[in-house]
């Protein structure tokens, strides 16, 4: 089994979009549960990161400093 990690700089860029989106999320302004699910997706040069609200907006939080 592979575990994924996110990086410092990922996890900054995370908290920084969680912060924005929860302003401007339908289910968040609703009151209702919400997820975030993360997908990494290995490449030949590094891992990319997506994180996906459970509304439907996401972001990419790839940090290629790494690359």
């Amino acid at each position: 089994m592979h575990k994924f990690r996110l990086t410092e700089n990922e996890e900054k860029e995370l908290n920084m979009w969680v912060e924005k989106h929860d302003h401007k999320c339908k289910l968040k302004k609703k009151n209702k549960t919400r997820f975030l699910t993360y997908c990494f997706t290995p490449t030949g040069i590094g891992v990319s990161v997506v994180i996906k609200c459970s509304c439907g907006k996401s972001a990419d939080i790839t940090d290629t400093s790494c690359w």
